[in-house]
């Protein structure tokens, strides 16, 4: 349990920085709606309800669902931390790539929640390539110092 456990915070910790990558890519203009926003409003339409992407309760949604996630790809991390590379830095973006691929390239596409990679914008998706890095170096190094702690 304290592995799942560490794999949770180090995952919902690793969210934070990626996070800011996406609104930096989005302060420049690399791209329009966060995917964590225009997946979390097709769960919604999928579920038959027309969400405000402006009010509170469609962005503490947003929000939680994209810090969820971040907290289950955690937890696996910390499950397979053992068979990937010693180096903190190869085995996050290692991962990063891997969490960028199912998601992007095989899940959300087949679940109708995102368009596959191919159909979206190379700038949108160099974004997310980028903040999945982030999201795998930091997820990495941070449950590195957990397990050193916990």
């Amino acid at each position: 349990m304290q592995t799942l456990a560490r794999g949770a915070l180090a995952g919902l910790a690793a969210t934070v920085p990626m996070t800011a990558v996406i609104g930096a890519g989005r302060a420049a203009g690399l791209m329009g709606t966060p995917p964590p926003v225009e997946i979390t409003e097709n769960v919604a339409e999928q579920a038959g309800e027309d969400p405000d992407r402006q009010s509170p309760q469609f962005q503490a949604a947003s929000l939680a669902a994209h810090a969820g996630y971040g907290a289950a790809c955690g937890v696996i991390f910390a499950a397979i931390r053992p068979v990937l590379p010693r180096s903190d830095l190869v085995a996050g973006l290692l991962f990063g790539g891997a969490v960028w691929g199912v998601s992007y390239i095989s899940l959300m596409p087949s679940l109708n929640l995102y368009p596959s990679a191919e159909d979206d914008s190379n700038q949108r998706q160099g974004v997310m390539i980028a903040a999945h890095a982030v999201f795998g170096t930091a997820l990495a190094t941070i449950e590195h110092q957990l397990r050193d702690t916990m």
